[in-house]
């Protein structure tokens, strides 16, 4: 059987198993053939290998040397579907980037000095420079702290990513990626729907949730099993990638199962809801509740992407995110979003700017991740 180095790393809310660069083929199927093997896939309890049947513990980390003079590591996000033999390279992963921002001191990659090192990383996928604010203690990555994460258990340390370089990071048109903060599409079932389309960290949608019927505290456990809840989720999902070329018509269903862009949000203004922990949460402790999904299933906790392009939209006037705030933030001061999930609160601590020509740009947009080591060893292949 073929044998392959690994690390498993707990990033944020998500886990993945992290493989350097040189253990793997080159980029192409044979490559995704290895990781399809490594997690178990395709199988929906990806019981053969070492995937956890969750599309939160579904996810690599492809790591290796620089290849951008301005970082000190590269990261590769793949999201190695659990039911198709596939593997999507088209987006990343916010969460899974708080291990990437670990493992390069765990690997020699950046030597740990201080109380705390900035680690930069070339978020592949994107071609963009991701900054790491990793805390230190005796010369190791600090793992405990008083840091608490919506959908972690327990406490850690607190990691700051900072995304401000990932403006338009997939399209390639800007935060705004057609000129508007609200567009309407013709969605099957909906009618014409209001949708903002922002290309911060990944491609995200977001809707009202009054609009759609969804503007209720109901659990996403619930939601999910509701097939046509979901059913007509995806065709929001659908109706918005064939219209901004994410996919092609003719493989549209699978490809909508199969990429995680774009990622799909519905917010509301904020009410008491129950987390899926068992917590209460008050109203007054966020500024936007808000719900994910993307290929066809609901997030247990919230994508660290989607919080950074939730908190870069709640200061875009006129935009849908903005519209759950009591005020929308002054343009160029700093601001904090506070995202009511179904894990339990998020912040985001954000500044954005607007040139002459109505343009968004981004200072900063900084989420707080943990994360840690849970096992370093030898996958075993079929």
């Amino acid at each position: 059987m073929k044998q392959i180095p690994c690390t498993i790393i707990r990033g944020g809310s998500s886990k993945g198993i992290f493989v350097e660069r040189e253990s793997l083929p080159p980029e192409g199927p044979e490559r995704d053939r290895c990781l399809l093997a490594l997690f178990g896939s395709p199988d929906p309890r990806q019981i053969d290998g070492l995937g956890g049947a969750d599309k939160l513990t579904s996810k690599a980390a492809v790591m290796g040397p620089p290849t951008r003079d301005d970082c000190d590591i590269d990261y590769h996000f793949a999201q190695v579907n659990i039911t198709l033999p596939r593997v999507d390279w088209g987006s990343n992963c916010g969460n899974i980037s708080a291990g990437a921002a670990i493992f390069p001191l765990y690997k020699g990659y950046v030597k740990p000095q201080g109380r705390s090192v900035t680690v930069a990383i070339h978020q592949v996928n994107t071609g963009c420079r991701l900054l790491a604010t990793v805390p230190l203690l005796n010369g190791e990555v600090q793992t405990e702290g008083d840091f608490q994460l919506g959908g972690v258990p327990g406490t850690g340390a607190r990691i700051d990513l900072d995304f401000k370089d990932f403006g338009g990071c997939i399209l390639k048109r800007g935060i705004l990626p057609t000129g508007r903060a609200i567009d309407r599409f013709a969605v099957p079932g909906f009618g014409k729907l209001d949708v903002s389309v922002i290309d911060m960290a990944n491609l995200c949608l977001f809707v009202r949730a009054a609009d759609i019927g969804m503007d209720h505290a109901q659990d996403v456990v619930a939601l999910q099993s509701d097939r046509a809840v979901v059913s007509a989720l995806e065709k929001i999902r659908e109706t918005a990638a064939l219209e901004l070329g994410v996919i092609k018509a003719e493989n549209r269903a699978e490809e909508l199962l199969v990429a995680v862009n774009p990622l799909l949000f519905i917010v509301g203004k904020p009410r008491p809801y129950r987390t899926l922990s068992g917590n209460d949460v008050d109203r007054q402790a966020f500024d936007v509740f808000a719900r994910s999904i993307t290929r066809a299933a609901f997030s247990k906790a919230y994508p660290g992407s989607g919080s950074i392009a939730t908190g870069v939209s709640c200061g875009i006037p006129g935009t849908i995110s903005a519209e759950m705030l009591p005020a929308v933030p002054e343009t160029g001061s700093p601001y904090r979003v506070r995202i009511g999930h179904p894990g339990g609160i998020l912040e985001v601590e954000t500044a954005i700017r607007q040139d002459a020509q109505g343009n968004y740009g981004v200072d900063s947009a900084v989420v707080g991740r943990t994360a840690r080591v849970l096992m370093e060893g030898v996958a075993f292949l079929r």
